[in-house]
Formats: structure tokens, sequence, C-alpha cells
């Protein structure tokens, strides 16, 4: 499928193509003459047909079945003309998030009883430590602009998004045991997306009509830790009963301050009708403009990428 690229707008050149290559058409009259030829252009204001070979007819001459087609064709050619039926895209903040608490951290472990069959869970108080966490949560989104130039309704109107973003995730999850091991700064990126599809039954001359994307959470997540006392590193705590503890393999954990985040990449939507022949007519805009290069089609937008049987075959011949 073409595309016309131009600033920020990619529009399909496939429905001027589809138009130009449509076969010539037998239209019957209220009379029931026929004539076979193709239509050339459609106006709406004195209701008049031109024919590529027949010139122009009135568009009341025509059968009702003829009228519909006409008008159908109208509305294909009036919504995949750049210049009257406007698209324009748009990157939104809707809503910013900040929880953060300075806390004392703890440790955890399950201990049995004898005698109890239920585990009883030991709680030991880091009170030489205290850790700072934030999280900052905000939804992004994009904003689609449609405006509708011509003269006549567009009807039954398609839109359809995917929203595409990254968060990190941790690899290591946050565990004071055995932190002397483990190095918490490492993260792994997760690519997301979201989808959206809703319906305009109709957009009459001039109208303005605005919908959103799915809205994507961006998360980012930071912990800040400090030893309050740094006589006392190494581990050895006391338990609120004032027996002495050791959290074995405990080390410097003020040094394991962490931070995940997130980052919204773009936004594809994608407009369409009915076309002639039944098959949906889309007119394509992204953000940035390389999103619908990056995929094969919109279907297959964000969805991981499938290893083909070849390439299972080559993998099992190279073991």
């Amino acid at each position: 499928m073409k595309r016309i690229l131009g600033c920020f707008l990619i529009g399909s050149s496939a429905v001027f193509a589809q138009l130009d290559s449509m076969e010539p058409r037998t239209f019957t009259n209220n009379a029931g003459k026929t004539l076979t030829d193709r239509i050339a252009k459609y106006d709406f204001l004195t209701q008049e047909v031109l024919l590529e070979k027949s010139g122009k007819v009135p568009l009341e001459t025509f059968s009702a079945a003829d009228q519909a087609y006409v008008l159908h064709w109208n509305q294909v050619e009036g919504f995949s003309s750049l210049l009257r039926f406007k698209m324009k895209l748009k990157k939104e903040t809707w809503a910013n998030l900040k929880h953060e608490q300075n806390i004392t951290p703890y440790y955890m472990d399950a201990i049995q009883i004898p005698g109890k069959r239920t585990p009883t869970h030991n709680v030991i108080i880091l009170e030489d430590y205290e850790e700072y966490n934030a999280v900052y949560l905000q939804a992004e989104g994009y904003e689609i602009t449609l405006r509708n130039q011509n003269l006549f309704p567009i009807e039954n109107i398609t839109v359809e998004s995917k929203i595409f973003y990254e968060q990190e995730q941790y690899i290591i999850p946050d565990s004071l045991f055995s932190s002397a091991e483990n190095d918490y700064f490492d993260t792994v990126l997760t690519n997301k997306f979201r989808y959206c599809s809703e319906t305009i039954p109709i957009m009459v001359t001039r109208e303005e009509v605005i919908l959103n994307s799915e809205a994507a959470v961006i998360v980012d997540h930071q912990i800040e830790r400090s030893l309050l006392n740094p006589s006392k590193k190494g581990g050895d705590t006391e338990s609120t009963d004032g027996i002495s503890t050791d959290i074995e393999g405990f080390g410097e954990w003020d040094d394991h301050g962490r931070r995940r985040k997130g980052r919204v990449l773009g936004a594809w939507f994608r407009v369409g009708i009915e076309g002639l022949d039944g098959k949906m007519v889309w007119r394509d805009i992204a953000s940035p403009s390389s999103l619908i290069d990056k995929w094969e089609s919109f279907e297959t937008a964000g969805l991981p990428e499938q290893t083909s049987a070849d390439d299972e075959e080559d993998t099992d011949d190279s073991l």
C-alpha cells in the first residue's frame, strides 16, 4: 500500500487508486434504460453526476440503487481528500500522581515454632536505616482532531488507535536477604501497547470531532537508602525484645538505591470508511511518522515478532 507522507500526516493513496481503477458501471435510469460509464465527478450542490463519456446527468434520473452508489462514491472521494477531510495529532498529559514517603525498613521472615502448625512471622526493624520511596504516575495519550471540510456529510467513520510505550522492570526483586551479593541497578525494558476503537455515525459539513487514544500509565519508581549510624554497618540488628539478631548476607544496603521508569514511544491512528467494494478504506496518521514503517500493518503493530518455520529449521541445522 502506497502512502503519502507530508509533515506529520500520512494518508493512503490506495483510496485514489481504488476510485481510478473502478470498472465501468452499468447505470439504469428511472425508465429502465441503461448506459455503461464511469463517474468522473459529482457536484453535491447542483446534484449532477459527471460521467467520463456521457457528460453531466442529473442524479434524480438514476435508479434508487445507482443514486445510492453515486452518493457512496462521493463520500469515499471526499474522505480520501487530504485537503477536505483533515486529521491532526497532538500528544497530551491527562493526569499526574506522586506518592512519596520516608520509612524505616524491616526484614520479615517466617519461622516455625515447635508445637504450632502455622508458621509465625518474625519482623526485624532496621532502625539504623532510612528509606525514601517515591512513585510518580503519569497518564499520557494522544488526541486526534478530525475535520470535515466537504460540502456534504461523511457517514460511519471508524477510528482505531494504538499507543506504544515501554516500562522498565526490576530484574532482581527488592530483598534484604543476601543483599550483599545482589546488584539492584539492573532493569529490563518491557514494550507495551493499548488499543482503542470508536465509530462516528456521521460528520456534517464543517464539523470537528476530537477523539483520544487509550491512556498509557507511565511509572517512575525511585528508592534512596541511607545509613543513619555509619558505625553499625554489617548487618547486626536488634529485635524489639532486645535479642541480638544477625541477618546473614546483609550487605551495604545504602548502596542499593533503585530506579525504574518508562516512556511513551508514540501512537498510530487509522481512520476509515467502507469502500465501494465493501472493504475498508483507511487513512493513517502517526507520531512519529516512522512508526508506520516499523511494522507490516496496523494489525501486527506492537505484537511480538513471530519466528518463521524456516528460521526454526535453520536453527536446528546449526546445532
